[in-house]
This record gives C-alpha cells, structure tokens and sequence, in this order.
C-alpha cells in the first residue's frame, strides 16, 4: 500500500466514525469535526526545525552598547564571521540552535590578547565554552532548543588601553 492509499482509508475510517452514534455521555459530533488525520513523521533526512532567536535573553547578557548580530549558515552549514575588539566593546553573534544538533565555534584571534565565550543565553550562570580556559575551538551539543551567543573579547590589561585586535570565527551547526 501507498501512502495515499493509507490516507485514503484512514480518512474513511474517520469520517465513518464520526457518523456513529455517540455514547450518551457524548454529545453527536458532525463529519466537519471529524478529529484530522495524524501528521505524517517527518523523513529522517530533513533538518530539525530551529527555534526563533531570543534576542531579549540575548540584550539581556550584553551591555547596551553592544551590537548583537544574528548568525546565518550558508548551504554547506558553515559561516565565517570576522570582526575587531575595540578596548572592551566588540560585537556578539547569536545563533539559533535545535535539541540534538551540535555547535562548533573555532576562534582565530589576530592576537593573543584575545578570546571568545560562547554562551546558552537562557542560562543566567557561566558560559559553556571560556576561551582563555578551553581554548579556541568549542564544541557544544544542545540539550534543549536555544539560543547560543559568541561573544569574542580581551585581556582587561589590553582593554583598558583601548587596544585593538582583530579575529574571525568559524561557525558551524550540525545535527546528529
């Protein structure tokens, strides 16, 4: 049997149903309010859906001043952002990101002043990935749908001075 075969006789089977008396604790339902099919699972081979960009959660993270940038991964699934650190401002990246599907983020400091944080903006507590602790690649599987935010930045000594420091940031997504 097809598919639409199999729809096909659900469907009667439904609306056949639904044209039977109900039980007297039932009140009579009509072929209109027949209950629907149930939706078809989705093929393995289709990506997982993503959840919305919670920019609130994200501003809430950052200074005012801070831009926040909304990350899109190209066909292949991969984006390269590059970027400067101007003292302590530099811009964030959020980027949605599906239960079950895994992040990569590599940072590629122009110098060695400078790191990245990557960051559940749902989670008030610490970052899932420190730079100048875990080093410049971060590799996080999502537990939940949610949004992730890549925050590059540098040393305080070299922030205070007003120094500068440039950096790309490889980003990929991928589900399991």
């Amino acid at each position: 049997m097809n598919y639409l075969t199999i729809l096909a006789v659900a469907t009667a089977a439904t609306v056949g149903l639904a044209a039977c008396s109900p039980s007297p604790s039932e009140p009579a339902a009509s072929a209109a309010e027949a209950p629907a099919a149930a939706p078809v699972a989705p093929a393995p081979s289709q990506a997982a859906a993503l959840p919305a960009v919670d920019m609130t959660a994200a501003k809430a993270r950052v200074t005012p001043e801070t831009t926040i940038e909304a990350v899109t991964l190209s066909s292949d699934g991969e984006t390269t952002v590059t970027g400067e650190v101007r003292g302590y401002e530099a811009p964030a990246y959020v980027i949605p990101v599906a239960a079950g599907q895994t992040l990569k983020v590599t940072f590629k400091p122009g110098n060695t002043n400078l790191y990245m944080n990557v960051f559940d903006v749902a989670d008030q507590g610490v970052a899932a990935h420190r730079g100048d602790v875990d080093g410049e690649e971060a590799v996080i599987q999502a537990q939940a749908d949610g949004t992730y935010m890549i925050q590059p930045y540098q040393v305080r000594a070299t922030a205070r001075r007003g120094e500068t420091g440039s950096y790309s940031i490889v980003i990929s997504r991928t589900s399991r």
